[in-house]
């Protein structure tokens, strides 16, 4: 685990391109929406334009740098090394896990210190939610990227397109920007539940309440129960599908074929 996190921690930072790009995108989507927020005079939602940027960087992560990464290994013939070390798969994922999210720390501090700097959002915030939200929110996110992680090793150079596919409609439907579930959400009940199913969905939900509401864990505790629910469901099935594909590639080796 401290392996593999130490790596692509530096693979990050030992690039100042990547550093530009993990920062640069957050905030720019970030102060875009708090400007058309402010153009409209819905001035109270610049602080969910804020947050939204803050959280996208850790989605990003998920799907580039989680996702997709056992598949870049196997077209670089490293998954190989994987499947035949004594190392569990599991750890070196939840070590890339650990080193993603404090790579993308820094984006995440740049992005809230531009935008409550320039546009002053009015926070009433419960700390204590706030915090433990926030990490039950990364811990089911990245509980998905593992598990993704096992899909794209059999997709093999679909695993891009998949990621496209994924970056924008879930952003939409999460609600990084804008409520997407509850009684200010512009969408119909059907698309809410459906969005719903998407651990980011509930974690903004229950973000916007205690950052911005002052909504303590006696209001937001559902979301909470939800999210752990999600990450236990989504690490097990993880563990599950590394574990069968590992088999498979250790018997057969078809997972570890390069894909030109």
């Amino acid at each position: 685990m401290k392996a593999r996190a130490l790596v692509r921690l530096w693979s990050i930072f030992g690039e100042p391109l990547w550093v530009i790009v993990n920062m640069g995108f957050p905030v720019l989507s970030s102060l875009a929406f708090s400007i058309l927020y402010l153009s409209i005079g819905a001035g109270s939602y610049v602080g969910f334009a804020v947050l939204g940027g803050v959280m996208v960087s850790f989605w990003g992560n998920v799907l580039w740098s989680m996702a997709s990464q056992f598949n870049w290994d196997k077209q670089e013939g490293l998954f190989e090394i994987y499947l035949t070390s004594p190392a569990s798969i599991t750890a070196i994922l939840v070590g890339m896990s650990f080193g993603g999210i404090i790579a993308t720390v820094p984006s995440a501090i740049i992005v809230t210190a531009l935008g409550w700097a320039i546009f002053h959002p009015v926070v009433f915030a419960s700390w204590g939610a706030v915090a433990l939200t926030f990490g039950l929110t990364l811990a089911s996110l990245y509980a998905l990227g593992m598990m993704l992680s096992s899909l794209y090793l059999v997709y093999g150079r679909e695993a891009e397109s998949m990621n496209n596919v994924l970056q924008e409609p879930v952003s939409m439907l999460s609600g990084l920007y804008f409520p997407s579930i509850g009684s200010f959400s512009p969408f119909p009940f059907a698309v809410q539940i459906a969005a719903s199913l998407i651990p980011l969905t509930i974690g903004m939900d229950a973000l916007r309440k205690s950052l911005f509401a002052a909504e303590g864990l006696n209001v937001v505790w559902p979301n909470l129960a939800v999210l752990s629910l999600m990450a236990a469901i989504l690490l097990a099935a993880a563990s599950l599908s590394l574990k069968a594909l590992e088999k498979k590639g250790r018997r057969d080796g078809t997972i570890s074929v390069r894909i030109r």
